[in-house]
């Protein structure tokens, strides 16, 4: 396993010796600045900085909260926002709004969004591109990751993850609001450009996958069931599987769950010395993810991240942010991979 994945090619060279376009054709956005501030925050942190604020201050707090789709019973994250408890001066950034919809995009959820929608979304949201955008969701670290991302993605590099969310938050005896939530006086966010390479296509990922273990390295968020194909997908007509000679890394895997005062879960991310340990124990040792981290100290993005639909991606993003690895994430994910399984596309299982 060592030696295969420390020959893994990365980044954008082996998309481009392949002969893709796709996303990568984007230039590289002019507005990306070096981020000043964590991209990982802690709950008494964020409340300092919220302590600090005035008239020119530029912080601004989303709620990213999403569910499942199959969750019993239904939850809606708008309405618990909407009636709280959240943050003070939250907003709720809704993932599947703030998205590309229809045929175009196989009509899958959540899709990366053009960079009008992005900048729209935005600007009603009071944001500007020094603004320091701080996600959260009700989960711990579930959803918000996905939103980091995408912020990153269009070159706003001042964005941070509350590490335990909404329930962290509460749990350290923050302040909250519930009840109507406020609003923010709209902005002009300039259209930004979307980071070469950051969303992978799926003529990419099929290119890859004929790599072997000489393609980019491939990480899954999926359970190891669904991973193997022992377990069957919570989404109705997909089988499960994975993509040829990817990895398995469960995003929980990534995560610690801590207790509330409450007695309540939620979840928050591992330090980096427990990353650091999970992630190589998922590529066959130290080497192999210094050797993705090496990549990445010259700008590259060295691995890419998949999941059932581009949500939990994001999350191990975040952890591999976190200690000095770069990467891109399979936008459809395995939504749109399986779905073209009669297409002849292949699954892998394990069992």
């Amino acid at each position: 396993m060592l030696a295969a994945q420390t020959t893994r090619l990365t980044s954008q060279r082996l998309f481009s010796r392949l002969g893709l376009t796709g996303s990568g054709a984007r230039a590289m956005s002019t507005t990306v600045r070096p981020a000043t501030e964590p991209l990982v925050i802690a709950p008494k942190a964020l409340a300092s900085l919220m302590e600090k604020q005035d008239g020119s201050s530029k912080l601004r707090i989303l709620d990213a909260t999403w569910f499942m789709p199959n969750t019993n019973p239904p939850r809606s994250p708008l309405r618990e926002f909407t009636v709280g408890p959240r943050l003070p001066k939250a907003q709720f950034w809704d993932v599947d709004k703030v998205a590309t919809t229809g045929e175009s995009v196989r009509n899958l959820p959540h899709m990366m969004p053009s960079a009008a929608t992005f900048a729209r979304a935005a600007s009603e949201h009071g944001i500007e591109p020094e603004t320091h955008v701080v996600v959260y969701d009700t989960h711990g670290v579930f959803s918000a990751p996905r939103t980091a991302f995408t912020f990153k993605a269009f070159g706003h590099s001042n964005v941070s993850v509350l590490n335990g969310g909404l329930p962290a938050w509460i749990n350290h005896g923050l302040p909250i609001e519930e009840g109507e939530p406020s609003s923010a006086a709209k902005t002009d966010y300039p259209e930004p450009v979307l980071q070469d390479g950051i969303i992978r296509s799926f003529d990419e990922m099929v290119a890859n996958a004929k790599m072997g273990a000489r393609g980019q390295t491939v990480f899954d968020a999926r359970s190891k069931g669904r991973f193997d194909g022992s377990d069957s997908e919570p989404r109705p007509g997909l089988s499960s599987g994975h993509i040829p000679h990817s990895l398995s890394l469960p995003f929980p895997t990534l995560l610690k769950t801590e207790t509330g005062k409450d007695g309540k879960t939620y979840t928050v991310l591992k330090d980096q010395i427990e990353l650091w340990r999970t992630l190589g124990d998922t590529v066959g040792g130290t080497e192999a993810l210094d050797k993705l981290r090496q990549a990445s100290s010259g700008g590259e993005l060295a691995a890419t991240n998949t999941c059932g639909s581009g949500m939990t991606a994001a999350a191990i993003w975040l952890a591999l942010q976190e200690i000095g690895v770069q990467s891109s994430i399979y936008d459809e994910s395995w939504m749109g991979w399986a779905s073209r399984e009669s297409e002849g596309v292949p699954i892998d299982k394990n069992v």
